[in-house]
């Protein structure tokens, strides 16, 4: 009995001082997608990054696309995500961060 009230304190308390144990020491990545551009490759952020870090989002790297223009990033590719633009700050939270490339035709 003794044990199993530790164990359940010990969760409990974990829970109240904010301590998740499905993600602590997990990190996670931020990935670019170039989202249908005809030359280049997006930029490459080859860090891992803890949940509640600030990374600062990239630019295009060397990115074009025939006709378009690269306007920022988004977390959805048809861009109605949340939207980033390079220098911005993204914070990372418990998942990997996936950001498209959204791009704007030339008139």
């Amino acid at each position: 009995m003794k044990k199993y009230c530790f164990a359940v304190l010990l969760i409990l308390s974990m829970i109240l001082v904010g301590c998740n144990p499905d993600t602590e020491g997990k990190t996670y990545s931020i990935i670019y997608d170039a989202n249908g551009a005809t030359y280049g490759f997006p930029p490459t952020d080859n860090n891992r990054y803890t949940s509640g870090k600030n990374v600062k989002v990239l630019g295009k790297n060397n990115m074009t696309k025939d006709g378009y223009e690269f306007q920022y990033w988004n977390t959805k590719k048809q861009g109605d995500g949340d939207k980033y633009n390079p220098g911005d700050t993204i914070t990372v939270k418990n998942i990997n961060i996936r950001l498209y490339a959204i791009w704007v035709i030339l008139l």
